[in-house]
């Protein structure tokens, strides 16, 4: 099986994606609530949060 490699712009623009066409809300928003624990049907976006698993810890955009 090929290995599938994102780079970090194209991680986030996926998010965005899913973010806008599954809540109406940026995937900063997602990833905030989800943080603060006010993420209302995280299973709705999963994928987005496995996403945001992916990138350093550091990025704003990261779920940890």
């Amino acid at each position: 099986m090929p290995t599938l490699e994102l780079t970090r712009d194209q991680i986030v623009a996926e998010m965005e994606r899913v973010a806008r066409t599954r809540r109406g809300v940026s995937a900063a928003k997602v990833i905030t609530d989800y943080r603060a624990g006010v993420l209302e049907d995280p299973g709705q976006v999963g994928d987005l949060l496995v996403l945001a698993g992916l990138l350093d810890p550091t990025d704003p955009y990261s779920a940890d």
